[in-house]
């Protein structure tokens, strides 16, 4: 009886085995981790001539205060915050930027010959996309953003952090560890961008510069991680198909 089973036992493991193996080739072939993180930086470098629209000199009297709005007082002039450019722009851009990586993604698996398991990626990018965009509108309103030089929370950048969260999803979707381990620099990059914590940690992301472009440093930084890592993981896929 045990001489017959054995040997059941034996085939079942092994086949088992046989599947989970084709089961990493599969996501393996899948993967097309470049596009995502270039697309998407190419998205969060973009954003800086719409933060730049929202942000114009008006008359105000810095020594009362400011007036009507959001206002940033800095050297004596005052500079109105007007967060709606850059939120229209979140909404718009991360929606098209997922719907562009799931079409690469479904083009790229039917080149290949294998399935595509992108949507998860897509509808939990999307989701916090919009989120976070609505989240980072909603706050600016109430006033809790600290537009002060070096302030300590920059709203406005919230929608970085949607992005490293995503990327998690993209790396159980792919099986890739490498991926992971980005997605968590990403996102700790992401937060100090940001601003949270840099009081503590005596950062300023803004760089000392007008309150017109202090938000440039922090999507240049991260967008260019983004990019960097894109070209990186280019490299590496290539280097596995040669």
């Amino acid at each position: 009886m045990t001489d017959g089973t054995t040997p059941s036992a034996d085939v079942a493991r092994e086949v088992l085995s046989t599947t989970r193996e084709l089961t990493r080739r599969v996501r393996r072939a899948q993967r097309g981790t470049w596009f995502p993180l270039a697309l998407l930086g190419v998205v969060v470098v973009a954003a800086a001539p719409f933060y730049r629209l929202g942000r114009h000199a008006v008359r105000c009297d810095p020594a009362r205060g400011a007036r009507g709005g959001v206002e940033i007082i800095h050297d004596g002039t005052c500079t109105q915050v007007v967060g709606w450019p850059s939120g229209v722009y979140w909404l718009v851009a991360l929606v098209l930027a997922y719907a562009a990586i799931g079409a690469f993604y479904v083009y790229r698996a039917r080149s290949r010959g294998v399935g595509a398991r992108i949507l998860p990626y897509v509808g939990s990018g999307i989701a916090a996309g919009l989120v976070f965009g609505i989240a980072s509108a909603w706050a600016r309103q109430l006033g809790l953003e600290d537009y002060s030089p070096g302030g300590p929370l920059a709203v406005g950048l919230v929608p970085l952090i949607s992005i490293g969260l995503a990327l998690f999803v993209l790396a159980q979707v792919e099986d890739n560890r490498p991926l992971l381990a980005f997605a968590a620099g990403y996102l700790v990059v992401a937060v100090l961008t940001c601003g949270v914590g840099t009081r503590r940690l005596g950062l300023n992301t803004s760089f000392d510069l007008a309150p017109t472009w202090n938000f440039l440093p922090g999507l240049v930084v991260a967008g260019g991680v983004l990019l960097l890592g894109g070209v990186c993981f280019a490299l590496a896929e290539r280097r596995r198909g040669a």
